[in-house]
């Protein structure tokens, strides 16, 4: 479960590049809203749909939403509900999802105060870099293995950098590919 279209743009070409058959990207519905907490809320909600699901993301940032906080909170909650807990985990970025987009490029822990800054620095090595492209998500594929080294790199670092940048994404990535090995 994801906010919005660049995320879904990525997780789709993630999907493809990993050949997942039966995983599901899908952006929280609107009526609820972009916020985190909106996105948590949708997926207790699909969980319960018959069928299920054998493991839940939510992916979101705190990119200055109030909810960001909550959404995390409610997380745990579920997973650690005593009758019929969630299979459910984060997948965060601070400030933004570009966090993750900018670690195909660089090894970075400066701090963003805005996710436009990010956006700048991305199109450093991506001129025509723009938010929800499919093409670009595909072009991104290519250097994912940079990505995760770089990720990991940042979370081992990221109580140094009081969380500013950060990202959970990898672990999503690292997800797809051993459901990907196991198909």
């Amino acid at each position: 479960m994801c906010e919005g279209e660049t995320e879904r743009q990525y997780f789709e070409a993630a999907r493809n590049r990993y050949e997942l058959t039966t995983t599901e990207i899908i952006v929280a519905e609107n009526t609820k809203g972009p916020a985190p907490i909106s996105v948590v809320e949708f997926a207790e909600e699909k969980s319960a749909e018959r069928g299920g699901y054998d493991q839940i993301y939510c992916v979101f940032d705190r990119d200055g939403h109030e909810s960001f906080s909550r959404a995390r909170e409610k997380i745990k909650a579920l997973a650690e509900r005593k009758r019929k807990p969630i299979k459910i985990e984060e997948a965060i970025s601070i400030p933004c999802f570009e966090v993750w987009v900018l670690l195909h490029f660089e090894k970075t822990d400066a701090p963003f105060d805005r996710c436009v800054r990010v956006i700048t620095r991305i199109k450093d090595y991506m001129p025509g870099y723009e938010k929800a492209n499919a093409a670009i998500a595909i072009q991104l594929m290519e250097k994912i293995e940079a990505a995760l080294e770089n990720a990991d790199w940042l979370e081992a670092r990221a109580a140094n950098n009081g969380y500013n940048p950060y990202t959970s994404i990898q672990r999503v990535l690292r997800h797809f590919a051993v459901v990907g090995e196991n198909q």
